[in-house]
């Protein structure tokens, strides 16, 4: 492609002799991490083909979740008060990923408008509106925080919801007007609410795991998860990768859930969670930011896919319409020589007998072209043409029509569409009649070199100073032309198309224009 230069060097022999042994640059730990996710990224229902998300990225945001463990080392505390502050500090960071999630799914959503999207935004953020304020009273120490992480008779209805909400997910439901993170933020906040009131009034929501109704609320909660599993593996509008991370996201939420509950229950650490419990939770995290990202870049390059092609069916459909404008501007400029030639036939009794012999003889070779024109199916092919039978043609023409057009028989020869530069010269003596009626016009044609020069020159009002740069662009015309801009543009694309060229020569004097047409002669001596 034009303008663009692709640059390459020469590959490293020793960094190829590695790949292909399989072994890649780093330390030990780096080439076995790599090596596994090479061999993940062939189980399309895993990773994404794309690769927008890498184990290292994986592995930095878990790195962001956990971090609180290494920060409460310096605090001055027993062990077990510092990995207790360091867990929920940890689930602060988890609730507020979970919320991010849900802002990263809604923006694609805002591009792909898929409800799918939309719904599982809706999702995320009315499960982050429940946690996330539990969450911040977990790390200022208040007693309520523990009932953000541990099961609660609340996880029911809640758990009901979000099922709702995901089958409504997967059979592709329009979305109710309105931003569905918003939505999503309000009925969460809603939840919350409940749960606030249910402790205020002295209640406490949390269940103990040893009673028979709690584990049938457990019993009810697992198989409510178990249907969102379901309603997600079927949403044929994601990739498998996708629900697949979901999958996981949602089990290792209910499972640090019920993790946390038993530990409250035994009566560790005042009911703080457990390490094992934040493991599992910051791995459902990492597995649902992982897709939310993935899917928000893929929506971005399939949006740039589509907006590329569109930008390539314009540009086509622009070039169909550029080009049936030229064919009905060559048309309608043949059309116009035969219906003035054929009224000056019947004008006023008639012309005489030299000016119907030019008369006819026009109109012949205007009803040829335009015969040509109308049948051809292609580009003419370039040959051997003798100007003087190209041009004499139109020169006699345009003095019937009342042009004072001279021209002097050069007898020179060269390469080109004899039709195509029939048009231009057409062109260029049609736009002086219709721009400078009444002007002289000369005609010469002399051989320079390996090439042909055809000027038309001129003594009219000349082209304004403000044109000459963009003159040949296509609509280029001034505000008093009549005509549409495609003339010229159209007359320097035939000589382009032809190896030759045409450009306005400075003459250095007022008024007046002269046009060069550059046409490859023919080699000496070819018969």
């Amino acid at each position: 492609m034009a303008g663009i230069t692709i640059a390459s060097r020469p590959p490293d022999v020793r960094h190829v002799a590695r790949e292909a042994a399989g072994v890649r640059a780093g330390g030990p730990g780096t080439r076995v991490l790599t090596h596994c996710w090479a061999l993940l990224r062939r189980i399309p229902w895993v990773l994404p083909r794309t690769g927008a998300w890498t184990w290292r990225g994986s592995a930095l945001l878990a790195a962001v979740l956990l971090h609180p463990y290494v920060l409460v080392l310096a605090v001055q505390h027993t062990a077990a008060d510092r990995v207790s502050v360091a867990g929920t500090m940890s689930l602060l960071l988890v609730q507020v990923s979970v919320l991010a999630s849900a802002v990263v799914l809604m923006y694609d959503w805002r591009i792909s408008r898929r409800a799918t999207i939309g719904w599982l935004a809706m999702t995320l953020a009315f499960i982050a509106a429940q946690h996330v304020p539990f969450a911040l009273l977990a790390v200022e120490g208040a007693p309520e925080g523990r009932y953000g992480f541990v099961m609660g008779v609340t996880q029911l209805p809640s758990t009901l919801v979000v099922l709702a909400l995901v089958v409504l997910a997967a059979r592709g439901t329009s979305l109710p007007a309105g931003n569905p993170l918003t939505t999503g933020l309000l009925l969460g906040a809603l939840f919350g609410a409940a749960r606030f009131v249910l402790i205020g009034t002295g209640i406490d929501p949390t269940l103990r795991l040893t009673g028979v109704a709690d584990l049938a609320v457990v019993g009810m909660v697992v198989v409510a998860s178990a249907g969102i599993v379901a309603a997600i593996v079927r949403m044929a509008t994601l990739p498998g990768w996708a629900r697949l991370r979901t999958v996981v996201f949602l089990v290792c939420m209910v499972s640090a859930r019920v993790l946390s509950t038993g530990r409250d229950h035994a009566g560790s650490s005042s009911g703080l969670p457990s390490p094992l419990a934040v493991a599992v939770a910051v791995v459902g995290t990492v597995a649902l930011g992982s897709a939310a990202a993935t899917m928000l870049r893929e929506t971005i390059n399939d949006n740039a896919r589509r907006l590329v092609n569109l930008a390539h069916r314009a540009a086509s459909a622009e070039v169909s319409a550029r080009h049936g404008q030229e064919k009905l501007h060559e048309l309608n400029a043949t059309v116009a020589g035969v219906a003035q030639a054929s009224r000056l036939l019947v004008r006023n009794g008639g012309p005489n007998r030299a000016q119907r012999r030019r008369l006819e003889s026009l109109l012949e070779t205007e009803m040829a072209r335009l015969e040509r024109m109308l049948a051809r199916r292609g580009q003419q092919p370039v040959s051997d043409l003798y100007l003087d039978d190209v041009l004499l043609p139109l020169v006699e023409s345009q003095r019937t029509l009342g042009t004072d057009v001279s021209f002097r028989p050069s007898g020179l020869r060269a390469q080109g569409r004899p039709d195509d530069v029939a048009e231009v010269v057409h062109i260029l003596l049609s736009n002086v009649a219709r721009h400078a009626p009444g002007a002289r016009v000369t005609i010469s044609a002399e051989r320079y070199g390996s090439t042909v020069e055809v000027r038309v020159c001129d003594d009219g009002p000349g082209v304004p100073a403000e044109l000459h740069d963009s003159l040949f662009a296509w609509g280029t015309r001034s505000a008093k032309s009549p005509g549409q801009g495609i003339g010229l543009q159209l007359a320097k694309r035939l000589m382009l198309e032809q190896a030759g060229n045409l450009t306005l020569e400075s003459t250095g004097r007022p008024g007046g224009a002269t046009f060069v047409l550059t046409i490859p002669g023919s080699p000496p001596g070819l018969s």
